[in-house]
């Protein structure tokens, strides 16, 4: 596993919306702007389950999941690993407290990280 370094995390928590991708069985992409996205670990990563009709089968079919963050300084990081949902637990409570009550608020993705990349080099 990899493990989110702090400057990743620095741009992580200054940026509001992430591009996700997924890919479902075929290998066709699914992009999507996710705003309930925030670090658990330096190898964990939670994702809010609000309206994630394509990547949500995507995770369910394969788990390949990706995301970008970026930093004004160091330039754009690509953040790589695998998801798992969850309807309950933990996590799930987590995506009940942290969501408005206005969002529905269905499930907890859990990304465990396993490659992190700046630009083309990958640095975890």
């Amino acid at each position: 596993m990899a493990q989110l370094p702090d400057a990743v995390k620095k741009a992580m928590s200054i940026q509001e919306i992430f591009p996700v991708a997924t890919n479902n069985q075929d290998q066709i992409p699914n992009v999507v702007y996710i705003a309930y996205l925030k670090v658990i670990d330096d190898q964990t990563v939670l994702i809010a389950d609000n309206y994630l009709n394509k990547t949500r089968d995507n995770i369910l079919s394969n788990g390949k999941i990706a995301f970008a963050v970026r930093d004004e300084e160091k330039g754009s990081f690509q953040i790589k690993g695998t998801a798992e949902r969850l309807t309950e637990g933990d996590m799930f409570d987590e995506v009940q407290k942290w969501v408005p009550d206005k969002l529905p608020k269905v499930a907890a993705i859990i990304m465990h990280i396993e490659e992190i990349y700046n630009g083309a080099e990958r640095i975890s």
